[in-house]
């Protein structure tokens, strides 16, 4: 078995393990009698079927392709998901799986090189599991955020060396040599600390770059061993075809690789069947009997991008505005849509212009799979008439899935990043460059109106009077739409490394991430979400941020998680409140009566060790310098039993991290202080 073939096996076999888990589980509900997502079910049969063919598992290809088939005429209320069908589909479930066992091997193993001895041994490889490759990322990111704990020991040492300044001289000549040999040792230590923070952000810095390039794979390897499938595939439908690559030195994040196999299927498979016409057709338009195929990818400020083009019959408006009405798509009597969202409509599930079903095409899947995969890639996917024929699709996308190059904005106060990527243009607008129309304001660019909306207005957060000033303003895009969102100031572009959101708060609306800055923590915005959010527009003249805030409120912060307190910190920070942290209950509630600092609300985790949230609540309750402090109950426990008990002990609000958002953690802090 040759190196490539290994490789393609290796990445088929992670896949089918994915697809049969859930293939399983729907044959379990369905045999128990639960709903079964019949939609979901068959893009797992039609995947494992592209999957097959490419790495050439005829038997696994028609099992997939049979199952695909009684599920799609299940759907449409052909069969029922009845035990005969169960059955029939538990057989060619198992014949799915052993079509693949004799030529593949679950493995989430990848290769690293590993480099010769210092005598001149050969180089050899090495298997590295991926998960624990990207536990190492993540803990090498949560290695960055303790960085910022040296800033506390910095602290404290300036403000001793502050207040050994202070002391005034004395006649004793013994205190002052004292003093003088506390200021020098204090001065000694400050010299320490600064030299080992900057031995410790250089060291996680290296090691952060190493643990990142663990995770490359050339970018070429996605394209291997696709020419010869091309050719096989419109032979059998007696066309001819070539596939043209062209090449590429770049790496990739192998995440993202590995999730684009199956979409770069899809697009040639419908290449050869929607786009390169038969050779008789060709001839009589003048063209070459044998259709090209062209795959292009190169890279651009850290984004992937592939262009795949073809030199066939190219788009057809009519019909696809044809198809979209006859299912749904467009309204009955709404007018034509734009060329770009008609051809979006392409990427919708189901939506296919053949009338015609085979193996290939025409069940309307592999396009949406497609939108889906890049989608979650945080991506995006273009259709177009391809130049001077045929049809082109372009798809961008991020080299790596952790390190992102951002464009860091201020909107309500807070400091937000959107991925750069997905900014079109950046513009400095009036009040009077909008018009306003019955959804609201639209700036007309490029011939196009483009709804416009505050940035703050949809994160809900607070937003000033208007200003006849110029205000920032970004033109984000997505695959069918663009919008112009008004910020209030920008900062700055960096490659950032974005951590997961779940970490902090769960099902954060509109945020995928956060990173960590010098003074705190940003979330990082999802593109997509924006364009999809409802927002009535800003007024006649946009706003600016001038909210007027509390002055000097302090908040103490009781959280295990290194993470949480930060972002919650920076969030109540940039709302003009002073905020002070403590690792566990047991350390805020001394924090609480040492009465060093006048602390006017506590927000508080549940989970923490020593002492946890509850038992912290009951502390400040039972204590009678403190009962009447407020405290917020800030968890992931959000069981009807939790919340009863945190408001019976007497909290002011419980807020699960379920439904957390800035904007509800300011309203809740804004109305209890």
């Amino acid at each position: 078995m040759d190196e490539l073939r290994a490789e393609l096996l290796a990445a088929f076999a992670a896949e089918l393990a994915e697809h049969m888990a859930g293939i399983r589980e729907a044959l379990a509900d369905a045999g128990a009698g639960r709903p079964v997502d019949l939609r979901e079910f068959s893009r797992r049969t039609h995947s494992l079927k592209g999957a097959a063919r490419a790495v050439d598992l005829p038997e696994t290809e028609a099992a997939a392709h049979a199952a695909e088939t009684i599920l799609l005429a299940t759907e449409r209320g052909e069969r029922s998901l009845d035990a005969a069908t169960i059955a029939e589909l538990r057989t060619l479930a198992d014949a799915i799986e052993d079509g693949a066992r004799a030529d593949t091997r679950p493995s989430e193993a990848i290769d690293v090189k590993a480099s010769g001895s210092a005598s001149g041994a050969a180089t050899g490889r090495v298997h590295v599991a991926g998960h624990h490759v990207e536990r190492l990322a993540r803990s090498v990111h949560d290695l960055a955020n303790h960085v910022s704990e040296q800033d506390r020991i910095t602290e404290m040492v300036d403000a001793l060396a502050a207040e050994l300044a202070d002391i005034p001289a004395t006649q004793d000549g013994e205190l002052a040599r004292r003093v003088a040999r506390l200021v020098g040792t204090t001065e000694r230590l400050r010299r320490e600390v600064a030299r080992q923070r900057w031995a410790l952000d250089r060291a996680a810095a290296e090691i952060e770059r190493d643990a990142e390039r663990i995770l490359l794979l050339p970018v070429a390897t996605l394209f291997e061993g696709h020419e010869r499938m091309v050719r096989d595939l419109a032979g059998s439908q007696g066309k001819f075809a070539e596939l043209t690559l062209e090449p590429i030195e770049a790496e990739a994040d192998r995440r993202v690789l590995q999730a684009l196999r199956e979409p770069l299927l899809h697009l040639l498979r419908n290449a050869v069947s929607h786009g390169i016409e038969q050779p008789a057709v060709r001839a009589r338009a003048g063209k070459p009997e044998g259709g090209t195929i062209s795959v292009i990818p190169s890279t651009d400020r850290g984004r992937l991008n592939i262009v795949i083009r073809d030199d066939g019959a190219g788009l057809d408006p009519k019909a696809i505005e044809t198809r979209a009405r006859e299912a749904g798509l467009i309204a009955r009597n709404a007018p034509t849509p734009s060329r770009r969202a008609l051809y979006a409509m392409l990427f919708e599930q189901g939506f296919s212009t053949t009338r015609t079903v085979d193996e290939v095409s025409g069940r309307g899947i592999g396009l949406s799979v497609v939108a889906e995969t890049v989608r979650r890639l945080h991506g995006r996917v273009r259709i177009l008439p391809g130049r001077p024929n045929g049809t082109e699709i372009r798809i961008s996308v991020p080299l790596a899935l952790a390190r992102q190059a951002l464009l860091l904005v201020e909107a309500g106060g807070a400091r937000h990043a959107l991925p750069a990527a997905s900014v079109d243009r950046v513009l400095r607008l009036t009040p009077d460059a909008f018009d306003r129309t019955e959804g609201g304001a639209v700036l007309m660019l490029d011939g196009e109106a483009i709804p416009v909306a505050e940035l703050s207005d949809l994160l809900g957060l607070p937003t000033a009077e208007g200003t006849e000033d110029a205000r920032p303003a970004l033109v984000i895009e997505g695959a069918d739409q663009r919008r112009v969102l008004l910020v209030d100031a920008l900062n700055d572009v960096r490659s950032l490394v974005v951590g997961d959101p779940t970490a902090v708060a769960a099902d954060v609306p509109l945020v995928w991430g956060t990173v960590l800055l010098e003074d705190g923590v940003a979330l990082v915005l999802e593109p997509e979400a924006l364009l999809a959010a409802d927002a009535s527009g800003p007024r006649r003249r946009p706003r600016i941020a001038a909210t007027t805030r509390p002055v000097q409120r302090t908040v103490l912060v009781v959280d295990d998680s290194i993470t949480t307190r930060t972002l919650e910190k920076s969030i109540l920070e940039a709302q003009g409140y002073r905020v002070l942290v403590a690792v566990d209950g047991l350390a805020g509630l001394e924090r609480l009566r040492a009465g060093i600092d006048a602390i006017d609300l506590v927000v508080a985790d549940v989970e923490m060790p020593r002492m946890d949230g509850f038992g912290l609540l009951t502390a400040i309750r039972n204590d009678p310098a403190l009962q009447t402090l407020p405290v917020v109950m800030m968890t992931s426990r959000n069981s009807p039993d939790d919340i009863e008990r945190g408001l019976q002990l007497g909290a002011n609000a419980y807020v699960t991290k379920q439904e957390f958002d800035q904007g509800t953690l300011i309203s809740v802090v804004q109305q209890l202080i």
